[in-house]
């Protein structure tokens, strides 16, 4: 009898498995050449796509904190995050990079100051206020400073014949082969939980099987990718793997703060913008620290777009 109930509820679980992996397949099919273009024109362009991510990210961390009764005013974090991206657009052709530091402490300092006195204006509990200040300039440095980092680490200058072109290529596709293997290695071998209390689904052999696919994904997009295209990254095998090692880790730590976002506030998904990948943080969390690591990597190289 036990076996006999059972045998349906896990077809049933397969079958939705498959139908969520089927619709991931084809979010990723309509994304990944919008992505390609972004990072191809760079500048300008790079720049808008990077505002208006950060606009939708920023209206489903307000509907998130909405639900825990939080209301910190998103549009100081707004306008400081997008502080943090038109520095990084103006940085590479600046004469003057001292006083682009000055603005953005200059933004910082009055993004706290104005924080402060708007939780003292409303009235509210004290103990909702200090968390809603808190998450006023936590937010812009857990979103904006990091895509930030995507255009400081592209540059401003369109097509492929640059290295700039040539690590955020690599950084999108580590951390897709990060996030897809460990989601398929997870589903098929996955027993030990990862971090049980934040994220039940991740599993420690799912961690395993996107590291070994990040190593690979960074030998080929590092080494054999720039090759064919003539880009002179000059990234050696043992970089290579650092760098997966490196990103796997950083991407899977990204991963984990979103889920500890989610479940600190009670919701299942970001938002419901892309079928089968719930939000568009849900598909961001992973690069946005990985995008750093890879940046200061390559400027250990010294091999940054100038």
């Amino acid at each position: 009898m036990m076996s006999t109930s059972s045998a349906p509820v896990d077809k049933s679980s397969s079958r939705n498995w498959r139908k969520s992996l089927g619709q991931r397949v084809l979010t990723a099919a309509v994304l990944i050449p919008i992505i390609i273009a972004l990072v191809w024109f760079g500048g300008w362009i790079a720049c808008a796509g990077a505002l208006v991510a950060l606009g939708l990210s920023l209206h489903e961390l307000h509907r998130m904190y909405a639900e825990k009764g939080w209301r910190p005013p998103l549009i100081l974090t707004g306008v400081l995050s997008a502080e943090f991206l038109v520095i990084s657009m103006l940085w590479h052709d600046s004469s003057q990079p001292m006083a682009l530091v000055v603005s953005m402490l200059l933004g910082i300092s009055i993004s706290v100051i104005a924080s402060f006195a708007w939780v003292m204006a409303v009235h509210r509990s004290l103990e909702t206020a200090i968390v809603e200040w808190a998450l006023t300039i936590a937010t812009a440095f857990y979103l904006g400073f990091p895509l930030g980092f995507f255009l400081l680490l592209r540059g401003t200058h369109a097509g492929a014949d640059n290295t700039g072109f040539a690590w955020l290529l690599a950084l999108f596709f580590m951390v897709w082969a990060n996030d897809t293997f460990a989601l398929l290695t997870g589903h098929y071998f996955g027993k030990t939980k990862l971090s049980p209390r934040i994220s039940p689904g991740k599993t420690r052999e799912g961690f395993v099987g996107g590291l070994v696919f990040t190593i690979i994904a960074a030998f080929v997009f590092t080494m054999a990718v720039p090759s064919f295209l003539h880009l002179s990254l000059h990234v050696a095998w043992y970089d290579a793997v650092s760098l997966g090692i490196l990103v796997s880790v950083a991407a899977t730590i990204g991963d984990l703060a979103e889920s500890f976002l989610k479940r600190a506030t009670g919701v299942k998904d970001s938002g419901t913008i892309f079928p089968g990948h719930g939000g568009l943080l849900d598909r961001m969390d992973s690069l946005l620290f990985a995008v750093m690591v890879v940046f200061f990597y390559a400027a250990f190289l010294q091999s940054l777009p100038m």
